[in-house]
């Protein structure tokens, strides 16, 4: 293994050997062993959770196989998605092949309806063969992290196939840094084998450093989701439903916080303001609760789903069945709302996006996942802290009664969001830098792994 790598070798990383080659024989024997008593709990899994049964080959590891050397971009679901997709950009902007993949299926459709050329699938398994298979399919230069993606055999795979392992935007929330400190022995294998952390904040920074990763590897990147995006293009069909009266947006909605959104929505109709609802479900398999709940209600409505030539009307809801298209609808808005946020449990989601779009934006107390973009949104001006359907239906009535003031609250946090332009690229410069590392020490007298 210490026989100096040919250019094309170091192109695409080092040879992978056939099989299951990259597992010792202790590891493969404890691998299939692991296997087997896995497989009846993953079967019940199977048949009792439906939702993990699309794309089940991606997830043990069948990946197709693209041209070799890509960078190997990952996050959890819709949110790291996004943010992902930045970075992604950057690198591929660079010249670099790049592919992607999420835990959900609905962040992996997102990737794919945002870039249709992107190779986007799910993560394997975090299981020795599960992993294997993927690494050896993929072969890439290197794994891109977003935010809180730990997962220790995928990182271990990784290592044994030369491939660094860096965090991106990383995060260490409330909730999370107490769990990884009552494992920190048992995750500290992991942590050590992270070529680097691109920490969203000094204060991640220092939770990382905490938990044992090394100070020389980690750099403050900045936060992939703070980063301006550019706006993103209504699809024309779409459009046109939206272009008849002023929009409110109730994005990234949980159980309870639909009901919330209507119940406000009412309120503004009672008091005779012209303006149509747009309600978008954070999870696809809450489409057809919520498209219930809207048929238990007074509102006319219709669904995204529905080709309709008709504009939304004045008193009228669109229930945005569809992945991808919220932060498109956001630009049309006057005014919007980010869920997650209303009920302690979830943390909240990006509420950013309207900003992005130079809107106003209002959301609930509970935020504790999103506490840099709450920050920025507060102190800027375009966001704001409602705790119920009253609260919400006050603000949404303010600003459909002076929509100048605000647009301007929601000019102010595009300007608020300037000072954070740059992250992608210094990920991508941190990634770049792993890379060059793996391979100066491969090409370096009795280097190779």
């Amino acid at each position: 293994m210490g026989t100096e790598p040919d250019d094309a070798e170091r192109a695409v990383g080092p040879k992978r050997p056939p099989g299951l080659g990259g597992l010792g024989p202790g590891r493969r024997s404890v691998a299939w062993v692991s296997a087997a008593l896995a497989a009846p709990a993953l079967a019940v899994a199977w048949a009792a959770r439906p939702k993990w049964r699309p794309g089940l080959g991606e997830r043990l590891g069948r990946i197709r196989s693209e041209a070799p050397g890509p960078i190997w971009v990952h996050g959890a679901s819709v949110g790291e998605a996004g943010a992902a997709l930045r970075l992604i950009d950057e690198l591929e902007r660079r010249g670099r092949s790049v592919r992607a993949s999420t835990t959900t299926v609905t962040g992996r459709d997102l990737l794919r309806g945002a870039r249709p050329g992107l190779a986007a699938t799910l993560a394997p398994l975090d299981h020795p063969l599960a992993v294997e298979a993927a690494l050896r399919r993929t072969r890439p230069v290197a794994l891109a992290l977003v935010e809180t993606e730990l997962w220790p055999c995928w990182i271990a795979g990784a290592q044994r196939h030369g491939v660094p392992v860096v965090v991106v935007s990383g995060r260490l929330s409330d909730r999370s840094l107490p769990r990884y400190r009552r494992f920190r022995r048992v995750l500290g294998p992991t942590l050590a084998r992270l070529a680097a952390v691109g920490a969203r904040s000094e204060e991640d920074a220092r939770r990382f450093a905490s938990l044992g990763v090394p100070t020389g590897r980690i750099t403050v990147t900045g936060d992939l989701k703070l980063e301006p995006s550019p706006p993103q293009e209504l699809a024309s069909d779409l459009g046109v439903r939206l272009a008849a009266t002023p929009l409110l947006v109730a994005g990234s909605t949980h159980e309870g916080e639909e009901a919330a959104a209507l119940d406000a929505f009412a309120q503004v109709c009672a008091e005779g303001l012209a303006a149509a609802l747009v309600l978008a479900p954070r999870h696809p398999e809450r489409f057809e609760r919520v498209a219930r709940e809207l048929d238990a209600r007074s509102f006319p409505w219709q669904r995204r789903s529905t080709a309709s030539a008709a504009p939304v009307a004045s008193g009228e809801v669109l229930l945005l069945d569809s992945v991808g298209e919220l932060a498109a609808v956001f630009g049309r808005s006057l005014a919007a709302f980010v869920g997650g946020s209303l009920a302690p449990g979830v943390g909240g989601h990006n509420v950013l996006e309207p900003i992005f779009a130079s809107r106003p934006v209002s959301f609930g107390p509970y935020t504790p996942n999103a506490r840099e973009a709450v920050a920025l949104a507060l102190q800027s001006g375009a966001g704001e802290v409602v705790s119920d359907a009253k609260t919400l239906a006050a603000a949404w009535m303010r600003d459909l009664r002076d929509p100048r003031a605000a647009a301007a609250r929601g000019a102010a946090g595009v300007e608020a969001l300037e000072p954070h332009q740059g992250a992608a690229r210094r990920a991508a410069d941190q990634i770049e830098a792993a890379i060059a590392a793996v391979g100066a020490s491969s090409s370096a007298p009795g280097g190779g792994r």
